[in-house]
């Protein structure tokens, strides 16, 4: 077997046609403990943290097959809580057939709020969307970032969208924003496909903040494709392209 990286993504292969894609995400100081910063119940927690790892699977054309949920507190209640958030979140994905295990902390009473989501997908190789860039594509905006308190505890994610965006051929990769924003996710992108990114004039979100939960993603495409992405996302924004 070999293993390897793209972007935030650990990739297994030589299963023979099938690889293992993972990703993972963590939270900490958010939740209802006394020693949180950021007060929003454990469920919602767990629906975002879970949020993050799926979508970043997702986008790679990987099917999640298994979750693991880890908890640095108690079962009862604050784990309990986690687990029906993630169930929440897999139902909001449309994902049914999946494993879900994990471990929680029963030896120490903590004060704090942490949990580590890691999710396991497996997929053809072949068919994973990392289709090398070409002088003149583009990259598209969906959403606009937003961390803390700023996100809507009511969002849906883009599950539906990253479904639409995997059958277009024009699309190349389809890349979730995190904390250190969309330049930074931009140039990453720019540098793996050995090219410099040309952003346009006047982009109106900043390209600098924070995407906290994956609350935008970022589609490199050709740019025959542009229109076919805003049949799927009308108000996407085109954020310049690669030279």
């Amino acid at each position: 077997m070999k293993t390897h990286t793209r972007r935030d993504l650990t990739i297994i292969s030589g299963m023979g046609d099938k690889c293992l894609v993972i990703a993972c995400d963590s939270c900490g100081a958010v939740g209802e403990k006394s020693g949180d910063i950021l007060k929003i119940p454990p469920r919602h927690v767990a629906r975002f943290t879970a949020r993050v790892a799926l979508t970043e699977v997702m986008c790679s054309g990987a099917m999640p097959t298994t979750i693991i949920n880890g908890a640095a507190c108690e079962m009862k209640p604050t784990a309990e809580e986690f687990i029906l958030g993630i169930q929440d979140e897999l139902e909001n994905a449309n994902i049914s057939d999946i494993v879900l295990t994990g471990s929680t902390e029963e030896n120490f009473i903590t004060n704090m709020t942490a949990l580590s989501i890691t999710v396991i997908g497996i997929a053809n190789a072949g068919e994973l969307k990392f289709t090398q860039a070409n002088k003149g594509d583009k990259i598209v905006l969906l959403g606009s970032p937003s961390m803390g308190a700023e996100v809507c505890l009511d969002s849906k994610g883009f599950y539906n969208e990253i479904n639409g965006l995997l059958s277009i051929s024009g699309v190349r990769e389809i890349v979730p924003v995190g904390s250190k924003g969309i330049a930074y996710e931009a140039e990453n992108l720019a540098a793996l496909n050995r090219m410099a990114f040309q952003t346009e004039s006047l982009i109106p979100v900043d390209l600098y903040k924070s995407a906290g939960p994956a609350t935008c993603l970022m589609v490199s495409c050709s740019e025959h494709s542009i229109d076919q992405i805003l049949e799927i996302y009308p108000s996407g924004i085109i954020l310049g392209e690669f030279r």
